[in-house]
């Protein structure tokens, strides 16, 4: 290091370069690098931070929606229980899931009952679908009559007083004879 003295005003280049550095190497002490990574590393931080307070907020959307929905659903549930318990409180007797023996006798005599021309058969395949502590029962038939009012009334009849006796399929085809009808009759019982 070399001092300067009074008497002297011009400055060497090793002199001006010497003060360069000095003159550099306080500006570093004094630039708080520390500062600035510290400042960089708090900047990343927080966009992990956000990022992951994002996601989890989408999470929380998705599963609240998700609540939302089943609460609904489970309202709906117990109000359709809660009318199935008042319709069977205001019908205690009522034997739409009882087992009926003499279902198809009964389908054939609404047959008579209807002014059928030909005699109600037996139905082409019937199923018997156990489904938990109840069986589905179908009875598919095929009838041809002249009068077409006189299939349709005895299917009305059928399922006016069959109790829980439905129609889940019905087909109508005209002929040269008559009309013919295809329906498929279903009802719900209990296992005993």
């Amino acid at each position: 290091m070399s001092s300067l003295s009074p008497s002297s005003t011009r400055l060497t280049a090793d002199d001006r370069y010497e003060l360069a550095a000095k003159a550099q190497n306080q500006q570093r002490l004094n630039y708080p690098k520390h500062l600035i990574v510290l400042g960089g590393l708090l900047v990343f931080v927080s966009i992990v931070v956000l990022v992951i307070a994002w996601q989890l907020r989408g999470s929380a959307i998705k599963a609240n929606t998700r609540g939302i929905r089943d609460l609904a659903q489970i309202r709906q549930y117990i109000e359709e229980i809660t009318m199935l318990g008042a319709a069977q409180e205001n019908n205690p007797n009522q034997l739409e899931h009882e087992p009926i023996p003499d279902m198809l006798s009964q389908l054939k005599r609404f047959g008579t009952q209807a002014k059928l021309e030909n005699e109600i058969g037996l139905p082409v395949r019937p199923k018997n679908t156990p489904q938990g502590n109840a069986r589905k029962l179908t009875y598919p038939y095929t009838v041809r009559d002249p009068s077409l009012e006189h299939l349709l009334d005895w299917v009305k009849r059928s399922t006016q007083q069959i109790p829980g006796l439905e129609v889940t399929e019905l087909t109508i085809k005209p002929g040269k004879q008559g009309w013919t009808l295809s329906v498929t009759f279903t009802r719900y019982e209990r296992i005993e």
